[in-house]
């Protein structure tokens, strides 16, 4: 044992308190050099609330744990030393800090990753956006790289959906925190937490340019938080948009009209969800999807003459493809945008599938009955 760390245990040892048993225990454990459960109780000690104030865990680390640093898993070092930076007074110094210890841990890949996410989330605190723009857009592709779930993901997701949401880019963050969720226990979140996250997920869904897929939304578990709440109309509204209930849409105007943000893109809400009303039409229809403009204008409740540029739009967006009949008012489309079905649509498609089969019995039926005249 060196003599900084025998002076520190001693000392430590010496002004007992709350923490006495625990020195003793790290004295053994380093004395018998049993680093790895020395490393597990270090992980547990950096996270008592008692330290979260003061300098002592970077009296803890300078005195104590830096001596035998270097025999600790590089991944589980920097786990430990990201409670230990929330306790420095300048976030500067704790970058530093950071830095120092990323040039450390160089080659466990994947404790880089954390040491730039713990950077990261640093400059987003003092709200300095560029840099933590650099970080993202950095480790973005070095993630989709991986081909499997590490225990950072989850941090860079947090970091990128918070960054996203700060910067008011609803498609980036709805995408990052929905990959975020997929990273985590939801069972340790608490409630509060995840009604705001559902919240705050169910209007990027709603607001976001490029999402026109709810199913995966209205099927996550974190939904269940805003049930029988007062923010229960937001669930309400998602399961409009996914189908393309623009009726109801209307009748839940007083309610989604609350929240600031959807009541200034009101416009835009208009459009998506008529946009997902003829999506839903051409879905259901089955067949050679031929919808008269007159129909798709009753269900959507736009004017006839507004069918043909929202039909255009459409396929602008590759929501839908096929072609449109000026002379004979009709919308002939093969193809929908695959999303995530609810039950209702599931049965629509058994229905088509059974058709499907019914047709094709149909057929086998009459070349078996016309075989013997071709043979013949």
């Amino acid at each position: 044992m060196s003599s900084r760390v025998e002076k520190y245990l001693s000392e430590q040892k010496s002004v007992g308190g709350p923490f006495a048993n625990e020195w003793l225990e790290f004295e053994s454990l380093y004395q018998s050099r049993l680093w790895h459960e020395l490393t597990l109780r270090v992980t547990s000690f950096v996270h008592r609330d008692e330290l979260k104030q003061g300098d002592q865990l970077k009296t803890f680390y300078e005195n104590f744990l830096s001596d035998f640093e270097h025999r600790i898993n590089q991944l589980a070092l920097v786990e430990i030393i990201i409670p230990i930076t929330r306790t420095f007074k300048q976030v500067d110094q704790a970058i530093e800090f950071i830095q120092q210890i990323r040039e450390k841990v160089k080659n466990n890949s994947v404790a880089v990753l954390l040491c730039d996410i713990t950077i990261g989330k640093a400059y987003l605190v003092t709200k300095n956006l560029i840099e933590t723009k650099k970080i993202i857009e950095n480790l973005s592709p070095k993630f989709d790289e991986l081909d499997h779930l590490t225990t950072v993901h989850s941090r860079f997701y947090d970091l990128s959906s918070n960054y996203y949401r700060f910067m008011g880019n609803h498609n980036e963050y709805y995408q990052n925190a929905l990959k975020y969720l997929g990273c985590i226990d939801l069972s340790i979140i608490p409630l509060k937490e995840k009604a705001e996250r559902a919240f705050n997920l169910g209007l990027a869904a709603l607001l976001a340019e490029n999402v026109y897929n709810f199913g995966e939304i209205l099927q996550h578990p974190v939904l269940d938080a805003l049930k029988n709440t007062r923010e229960q109309w937001l669930i309400d509204l998602l399961q409009a948009f996914n189908i393309g209930d623009v009726e109801k849409f209307d009748a839940l105007k007083s309610l989604w009209q609350s929240q600031p943000d959807l009541r200034m893109a009101e416009f835009v809400l208009k459009k998506k969800a008529t946009l997902l009303c003829l999506m839903d039409m051409i879905f259901a229809a089955g067949g050679s999807r031929s919808l008269s403009f007159n129909d798709v204008a009753t269900r959507t409740k736009i004017p006839i003459e507004q069918v043909e540029l929202l039909a255009m739009k459409a396929l602008s967006l590759d929501l839908i493809r096929g072609s449109i009949d000026q002379i004979d008012q009709k919308l002939n489309m093969h193809w929908v945008k695959p999303r995530v079905l609810d039950l209702r649509q599931v049965a629509t498609l058994k229905t088509r599938l059974d058709q499907w089969t019914n047709d094709v019995k149909q057929m086998s039926s009459l070349v078996e009955q016309q075989a013997g005249d071709i043979l013949s």
